[in-house]
């Protein structure tokens, strides 16, 4: 076999049944190219760049991985390759930004993936039924670009007392075509809460409800000063 290709090998597994490890089917889900599907350390020089993997596919050891060997997040962070920079990703073929969400959210643990289900559709529902507050310019923009939007009376939660505006129909994919702000729902946007381990979807506006405010204060008398999470 010492001569085999990538194709003979999955080639050879599609005809006999061979057993390999499931973290491929997700690697190929994912979007990875075959030379990218590495299952071996994460820290050597050529692994590194795969760490931010560890945090999307594998999450209960990601958090082991992170208490215990120092700079593990900080090269996830700051990583520019395709699978590891979430500023820099693109879509694996096929997806669009809601399939590849909804991708990523059947990989988490449960726990996990019902938080961020439910703060997914705590947005959904919001700019369904009460909309947030939009300048007017972005409003212009939003009805210029063919989005199905619709006025909801004025938002007190705006110094300006912007209009309140709804989105009618799905949820859209991504909105790169607006440029006066990113304050607006897409699925985009919940994708990179994920990709960021971002648990309270603070990307989206979400802030720490009053019982998490109450145990990370706790957690601060405790051990002193806690470190924003990211």
């Amino acid at each position: 076999m010492y001569d085999w290709s990538y194709s003979d090998v999955w080639h050879a597994n599609s005809l006999f049944g061979y057993d390999y490890n499931k973290l491929y089917d997700l690697y190929y889900m994912a979007g990875l190219s075959p030379d990218q599907m590495r299952v071996a350390s994460p820290f050597n020089d050529y692994a590194k760049d795969s760490l931010n993997l560890y945090r999307v596919l594998d999450p209960q050891t990601w958090v082991k991985l992170i208490g215990r060997v120092q700079g593990a997040n900080f090269a996830a962070l700051y990583g520019r390759t395709k699978a590891l920079g979430y500023r820099n990703i693109t879509l694996p073929e096929g997806h669009t930004w809601e399939s590849y969400t909804r991708f990523l959210l059947a990989t988490l643990p449960s726990r996990l993936r019902q938080n961020y289900i439910k703060k997914f559709q705590t947005s959904i529902n919001f700019w369904h039924t009460i909309g947030g507050g939009l300048e007017e310019r972005t409003i212009q923009e939003l009805l210029d670009h063919g989005y199905h939007i619709r006025r909801n009376g004025v938002s007190n939660y705006t110094v300006m007392k912007n209009s309140r505006v709804i989105f009618e129909g799905k949820i859209p994919d991504h909105t790169d075509d607006i440029k006066s702000t990113k304050d607006i729902p897409s699925w985009k946007r919940m994708c990179f809460c994920i990709l960021k381990n971002d648990h309270i979807c603070r990307f989206m506006g979400f802030n720490l409800t009053r019982e998490q405010q109450k145990k990370l204060e706790l957690l601060k008398k405790k051990y002193g000063k806690v470190g924003d999470e990211e």
